[in-house]
């Protein structure tokens, strides 16, 4: 038994280990990946569901150059249970990461990122028949005639999101205090202040309920008034709270069209961001995680061009907590948010 398991634990660390040098090195290799799942149909579409994923991600970094590229990550994965029986084995791991990109000089971590793994024996090799986590590269693949009502769907909604954002903005009275945002975001990074919030990883997310915390912290007051809820932004309890405070999409819809008391916000662009701003991966018509700008590094060779973004997050269970990510390592289609301060 005790053998069983080392084998288990060799294969998850050894696949881990190739996971990241294709990532870093940025050159995929089907040779190198294929052998660790499982030649039965659960394996093979599982490598299909990782091959698509580490190829989008891949392709996603050598976009923008070399400076996304790394050598010898620490990854640090923690055994949290296996369970076999028999042939099978079901193993819950969990992996911290410290990436050293070539381009840039701060140390990127990240936490928590879960992994629920089966594994199969195939003879004496055991391989991985399932492999279980969150990844904003492994989404489902839509047919050409849902992406095409999709489109329909959105265009009348963009139009009238688009319109609003062009509006000219009240100037705000009072000031949004960024570099206490950023230092909060730091702080709870990796660690949630569970001592005077709820965190909602278990709960379907948190990362939008840290970026409402960091923009309380930087002295955006809670927004009571307003005809609807939609309208208002506030956080006491679990039991008293706003959508816009902890959903993406819902503090998407805050932050565009408030013109009232509280947060003033508008959409942006990627060289408009400074400390403290707002990114939201998605679109105008859906909107799936949000992060906080917490570095700009310049290009330098032209001061007025952002070679990078550095943000922080929360995710949801099994998701990923961390700072200094490069908002390049993210997929590209996002909306930026300059918060302008608040009105009183």
């Amino acid at each position: 038994m005790k053998e069983e398991v080392e084998q288990v634990k060799e294969t998850i660390t050894k696949y881990m280990e190739i996971h990241y040098k294709m990532l870093g090195n940025q050159q995929y290799n089907p040779y190198l990946y294929k052998d660790y799942f499982a030649y039965n149909l659960k394996g093979n579409y599982s490598f299909i569901q990782e091959e698509v994923a580490l190829k989008n991600e891949i392709a996603c970094y050598a976009q923008v150059g070399s400076h996304l590229m790394f050598d010898d990550p620490e990854v640090d994965v923690k055994w949290r249970m296996i369970h076999n029986i028999g042939k099978q084995c079901q193993v819950h791991v969990g992996v911290d990461l410290k990436i050293k990109y070539k381009g840039i000089d701060t140390l990127t971590i990240m936490k928590n990122l879960e992994h629920f793994f089966v594994l199969v024996k195939e003879g004496s090799v055991w391989r991985i028949e399932e492999d279980r986590y969150l990844s904003e590269f492994k989404a489902p693949i839509n047919s050409e005639k849902d992406k095409v009502k999709g489109v329909k769907r959105k265009t009348k909604r963009r139009k009238r999101w688009i319109l609003a954002s062009r509006e000219e903005k009240v100037q705000p009275k009072g000031q949004y205090m960024r570099e206490k945002a950023v230092a909060y975001a730091k702080k709870y990074a990796l660690t949630p202040n569970t001592q005077e919030w709820k965190n909602y990883e278990e709960y379907g997310g948190d990362c939008t309920n840290f970026i409402s915390q960091c923009l309380f912290a930087g002295e955006i007051p809670f927004d009571h008034q307003g005809k609807y809820v939609s309208e208002k932004w506030y956080w006491y309890s679990d039991y008293y709270r706003t959508p816009s405070f902890t959903s993406a999409s819902a503090l998407k819809d805050y932050m565009i069209s408030n013109t009232g008391f509280g947060l003033v916000a508008k959409l942006g662009t990627l060289e408009s961001l400074q400390i403290g701003d707002i990114v939201q991966l998605g679109d105008l018509e859906k909107t799936t995680h949000s992060m906080i700008v917490i570095q700009i590094i310049k290009d330098e060779n032209d001061s007025s061009l952002t070679k990078e973004v550095l943000v922080a997050q929360h995710s949801v269970e099994g998701g990923i907590r961390g700072y200094n990510i490069p908002l390049s390592s993210k997929p590209k289609t996002r909306l930026y948010y300059n918060i302008l301060g608040y009105n009183s």
